[in-house]
């Protein structure tokens, strides 16, 4: 069953955090040089812990198992339908950066930040142990395709096929599945470390995201074009047409409920944090993470409604 109160609760309570993170930064508290180093150990530190954590709180069985990498695998299209919508969606934007950026915004949610907190909420565990399967597909499509579209046109970002196994995503969910097939738990001690430096992780992105919208004037977050559209497609359109596919091809409900709700994430932070390292349009990628993650408060919710909606009919 999902709990539709339970993630409206935690949605509003990372947008508390983000708007502290905001008034924190313009009050001088946070500077550029926090939000980079921190940004840093939230990917290399935080998010591993979490997904490992997150695979290792459910009970062993193989149908959960079978499941996650069903998962996996559906995760896959689901992140291929997203990268041709985008292709098309994007194609009125003049500046090839922006394109970039658009398109990298389209396809990649904030899921592995904000994603598994959300699923937590909405089914318990078992949703987390899901979102750290997704993650699997996320990660591959990421280091690969992610890094092709924005290395075009530049010689200093390329794909390495090491960085396809072997990075901040992939490898705790190796270690997580490893830790959860093998029959013995962690020590007391060592699990709640894991669980505690899992936990900064939600509270941690929305920092960084609160750090990033300070640094955007407020009449250039609100009077960009491109932003309204990357905002309309990535928290309504998007999600409500995986959410369509997902329902006509007979998937279970709590399946439409997953994808509906990965798909309807915010930005993922590492869009703004790509544009900048890499100087590609880090303006339009700094107010669709911002301002995404804002009016996600209202939209994840009602793409959930939408979902419950559409069940009821078939």
């Amino acid at each position: 069953m999902t709990n539709i109160s339970g993630l409206t609760s935690t949605v509003i309570t990372l947008f508390i955090i983000v708007i502290t993170s905001f008034a924190a930064t313009k009050f001088r508290l946070i500077d550029d040089t926090f939000t980079k180093g921190f940004s840093k150990f939230v990917i290399c530190v935080a998010q591993p812990f979490m997904i490992i954590d997150s695979l290792c709180g459910v009970q062993f069985s193989l149908e959960n198992l079978k499941k996650g990498f069903t998962v996996t695998g559906l995760g896959f299209i689901s992140l291929g339908i997203c990268a041709a919508v985008a292709f098309l969606v994007t194609k009125p934007f003049k500046n090839r950066d922006d394109r970039k950026i658009g398109t990298f915004a389209l396809v990649f949610a904030n899921t592995g930040f904000m994603g598994i907190p959300v699923l937590k909420a909405l089914f318990g565990d078992i949703g987390a142990f899901y979102g750290a399967f997704f993650l699997i597909s996320f990660q591959v499509v990421l280091w690969t395709y992610g890094m092709v579209l924005l290395g075009r046109g530049r010689d200093d970002i390329k794909v390495k096929p090491l960085n396809l196994l072997l990075n901040f995503g992939t490898v705790p969910c190796i270690i997580g599945i490893l830790l959860y097939i093998l029959p013995f738990d962690l020590p007391g001690p060592v699990a709640s470390a894991v669980s505690m430096l899992g936990s900064i992780c939600a509270p941690g992105s929305m920092i960084i995201v609160g750090s990033i919208l300070a640094s955007v004037p407020i009449k250039e977050l609100f009077l960009d074009w491109k932003v309204y559209l990357i905002c309309a497609m990535r928290l309504l359109a998007l999600p409500a047409l995986v959410c369509g596919l997902c329902v006509l091809c007979r998937l279970p409900e709590d399946m439409v409920y997953l994808f509906t709700t990965l798909t309807a994430l915010p930005c993922a932070t590492n869009c703004a944090m790509y544009a900048q390292s890499y100087d590609i349009s880090p303006a339009l990628a700094a107010k669709s993470a911002s301002l995404t993650t804002l009016l996600s408060v209202l939209t994840v919710p009602l793409m959930l409604w939408l979902a419950k909606m559409i069940l009821s009919l078939r």
